[in-house]
């Protein structure tokens, strides 16, 4: 629940820490990525860009829920609120649907995008390849797996 009986000072405080992290990290485990790939035209970098945004819609997705106590305002806590107030409620379920629509929107993205490394002849062999290249090129990557054997 939302409210000032039920700790609203560290959800605010976890949504603070949350907006001050996930901008600067949101550039760098995605547009970042995706623009490398694009550029140097990279299955391994297209890879991991799809495997950090997969993470981002799977926040987005529990965002939406917004689970009691998790610093995110969603569809079970805006629910939950709207017996002891309605307007606290009704902005919390629009902030749900914000949510919501983020992630849609995230999905139609990845799917675009998705649909462009295929055009472009990329594929997961290749990026398999494209690792162990630049795996093997790496000495000190070398040199740990000697270490952990």
């Amino acid at each position: 629940k939302l409210g000032a009986k039920n700790g609203v000072g560290s959800m605010f405080g976890l949504a603070i820490v949350f907006t001050g992290l996930f901008i600067p990290l949101s550039f760098l485990t995605w547009y970042r990525m995706l623009y490398n790939a694009v550029r140097l035209d990279s299955s391994m970098r297209y890879m991991l860009f799809f495997f950090m945004y997969g993470f981002q819609i799977v926040v987005s997705g529990i965002a939406t829920l917004g689970v009691n106590g998790g610093g995110l305002v969603g569809i079970i806590s805006s629910t939950s609120t709207l017996a002891d107030s309605k307007a606290l409620g009704i902005m919390g379920i629009m902030c749900a649907l914000l949510w919501a629509a983020d992630t849609l929107i995230a999905v139609y993205l990845i799917m675009q995008i998705h649909k462009t490394y295929r055009s472009t002849g990329q594929s997961m062999e290749k990026a398999s390849g494209e690792f162990a290249a630049s795996a093997g090129s790496n000495r000190n990557f070398g040199q740990a797996v000697l270490r952990s054997l």
